[in-house]
């Protein structure tokens, strides 16, 4: 829903078409709902009029084929050739008069029986007690097979039905009917004196008789009174058991021997209602009504039915449907078609203000112009129009305006921004000389301190290496036992001096002459360098691979500097306990030096695939004194910066843990020695003088 909303809010013209359709959609929709259901509803109501009253017309009709019997052997009973022929002198026997009757009336039987064979039904005997009208009585009866195998030789078997499987009928173990429903006329023939002498007692079986139901089904069905191609039907249940009718299989014989739907058995033959519902007959469904049938004892002893196919009306009841249906899309359609023109016609000059707006964010020059319509649109039209003109203008002055102040501001800032950049570089010789000097002092301090401790020490170094060296010669060969105790002190005399000759290496800086610088071929000194440490790289099972590459000659001093890539190489073979391959390589290159400009150079590497360094002994690995080696003294890589910054050059490290370390040194062709801080120091000072000079003329 949300989705919905965001799309339509994202175009005047969708919410315009949303506002017209969504009416028009829901009335159709109702339109829809209301005619299926009013279609529905009537067709129902009118259905079921007819099948009730379908059903009166066949209740009717056979309530007055029993009154035709019953009148005339009413008649039969009253004429004079009955009474003669009962009294013997007629002129035609009693057996020949009921035959020709029985062929008449088209009965089953007929014949004069003494009021004593009802024995049996004392209920028949309580109606046959004279009325006033001396009349008999007439209507259905069932009668058992062999009842009714003694009123007429082969009707028990006439009677007999084979029971057929019926889907939606009540479950039974019942395969044969041999019962009869019988249309029965019992009129009594009574003396002068009003007693009860004989019955004429005549009937017709119904089972499998197609003559009543056809006849009543001819009445009530008439043409005209269906759908063409419908056939109503008309049938007589003995119980729930077809017995007359002309419902038909789908093998066109008559359905006799089914049986009635549960719904309809419960309701009419159980609770004796009426049944008017839309039911399920034999193998379709039908618009059926049910009634009750009574013996003429009173006894609920089937039923009667009227009814006709509910498919043509189904068909006929989807086909106005669709009729309305396709009515309301033409209206539909039309309406819609109307709509979207007016839509359009009002979204246009929106669409084009649209336009207009998102061309003038883009930068070009666009109009709404003149509108085709004369309405409230087309007069905003110009008024924007306007608007726009208007704008244009002022943006026009804005700028002529900004581009007199902007030349105004530079003009009057060209001046701040010289004595901004003077000072920016006036603060940067100023660092540079602050560093140099703080570097210098402290260079001399710890060359004063390590002058003296070199004093002091060396002199005791001295005479205990010289007493040491005295007791071994005078011991002689006696001098075995403790040769390794003597060798001890030796080794570590040697220590001390040699720890106190890197002391004074590092604070030469602070004081003294420095070597001269010369161009040197870097390539020559690696090469040189790779022979005085091949010794001590074999001994770990290391293996050196060189690539030099440079070409430029590059001014240094070639002890310091071969000193400083020892340094390196044995650092890269103490690094890693098992045998590694260490890679050294020179190559040209140009760095960037703030006050110098791009200088060309050499680059050196030193890389080797050991466990690598934390960001914390990065931090700290040029420092004096700091070492992550329990016999490292901490100064080498200190001495190596010193001797590779005296130069002008720089040295730096790359490395993680796990993944190695690489020492890049660069040194550029031409040499910056220590006097370059000076000539800093002078240059900071003079900029300065010249920067403070015209204020002071002008003070």
């Amino acid at each position: 829903m949300n989705g919905l909303r965001r799309w339509l809010r994202a175009s005047i013209r969708r919410r315009l078409l949303w506002l017209a359709f969504a009416p028009l959609v829901l009335l159709a929709l109702a339109l829809a709902g209301l005619t299926a259901y009013w279609t529905s509803t009537y067709n129902d109501r009118q259905l079921y009029m007819k099948v009730r009253a379908d059903l009166a017309v066949a209740s009717r009709v056979l309530d007055s084929l029993s009154q035709q019997q019953q009148a005339r052997l009413e008649e039969l009973a009253r004429s004079h050739a009955l009474a003669s022929s009962l009294q013997g002198d007629g002129t035609q026997s009693l057996d020949a008069l009921l035959d020709e009757t029985q062929r008449a009336m088209q009965l089953d039987w007929l014949r004069v029986v003494s009021p004593d064979m009802l024995d049996g039904d004392p209920q028949l005997q309580r109606r046959l007690q004279p009325p006033d009208d001396g009349s008999g009585i007439s209507g259905l009866d069932v009668l058992s097979a062999s009842r009714l195998e003694t009123l007429a030789p082969g009707l028990a078997e006439r009677a007999r039905l084979p029971l057929r499987e019926t889907p939606q009928a009540v479950p039974s173990e019942r395969r044969h009917e041999t019962r009869g429903m019988v249309l029965r006329t019992l009129t009594p023939l009574r003396d002068a004196q009003g007693h009860l002498r004989l019955l004429l007692d005549g009937g017709r079986l119904l089972n499998g008789d197609a003559g009543p139901v056809d006849e009543i089904r001819d009445l009530v069905y008439g043409p005209g009174t269906l759908p063409e191609g419908t056939t109503g039907s008309v049938t007589l249940f003995l119980d729930d058991v077809r017995i007359a009718t002309n419902v038909r299989l789908a093998n066109g014989e008559r359905a006799l021997g089914t049986r009635v739907s549960q719904p309809v058995s419960e309701q009419v033959l159980a609770r004796g209602e009426r049944f008017i519902d839309n039911a399920f007959v034999v193998s379709g469904w039908y618009v059926a009504a049910y009634a009750p049938l009574a013996s003429l004892t009173g006894q609920r002893i089937g039923m009667i039915y009227a009814g006709f196919p509910l498919t043509p009306y189904q068909r006929l009841y989807r086909e106005t449907l669709l009729q309305i249906g396709g009515v309301l899309a033409v209206i539909m359609l039309i309406s819609g078609l109307m709509v979207i023109r007016g839509v359009d016609t009002l979204a246009s000059p929106v669409r084009r203000m649209h336009r207009v707006i998102h061309g003038i964010r883009e930068g070009r020059q666009l109009r709404i112009g003149h509108l085709d319509s004369q309405d409230e649109l087309a007069e905003l039209a110009q008024e924007f129009d306007a608007m726009l003109d208007r704008l244009d203008e002022h943006q026009h002055a804005l700028e002529r305006a900004a581009q007199t102040l902007e030349r105004r501001v530079q003009s009057r800032t060209h001046s701040l921004t010289e004595k901004t950049r003077a000072l920016e570089e006036h603060v940067a010789l100023l660092k540079q000389a602050r560093a140099s000097l703080m570097t210098q002092e402290k260079l001399a301090a710890l060359g004063e301190l390590t002058a003296g401790i070199a004093h002091e020490i060396n002199n005791p170094a001295a005479v205990i290496l010289g007493h040491v060296e005295l007791i071994a010669d005078t011991l002689g060969p006696d001098v075995a036992p403790v040769r390794d105790e003597v060798d001890t002190i030796i080794a570590q005399v040697e220590r001390i001096r040699a720890l106190i000759d890197n002391l004074l290496q590092y604070s030469r800086a602070g004081g003294g002459q420095e070597p001269a610088f010369r161009a040197e071929d870097i390539n020559a000194i690696a090469a040189d360098t790779e022979v005085l440490v091949r010794h001590a790289l074999d001994k770990h099972g290391h293996r050196l691979v060189s690539a030099l590459h440079a070409t430029r000659p590059v001014e240094c001093h070639r002890g310091q500097l071969q000193q400083v890539l020892i340094n390196l190489l044995l650092n890269a073979a103490q690094a890693s306990t098992a045998p590694v391959t260490i890679h050294l390589v020179t190559r040209d290159s140009v760095r960037e030096v703030p006050g110098r400009g791009d200088l060309d150079g050499v680059e050196i590497r030193v890389a080797d695939p050991g466990p690598g360094m934390s960001k914390a002994v990065r931090q700290r690995i040029f420092d004096p004194f700091f070492t992550t080696r329990e016999a490292g003294s901490g100064l080498g890589l200190a001495i190596s910066a010193g001797i590779v910054r005296r130069s002008g050059g720089d040295i730096g490290v790359a490395s993680r843990p796990g993944r190695g370390t690489i020492f890049h040194v660069w040194l550029p062709c031409r040499a910056a020695p220590s006097g370059a801080e000076e000539a800093t120091t002078r240059k900071l000072l003079d900029s300065l003088s010249d920067a403070t000079a015209p204020s002071s003329r002008g003070s």
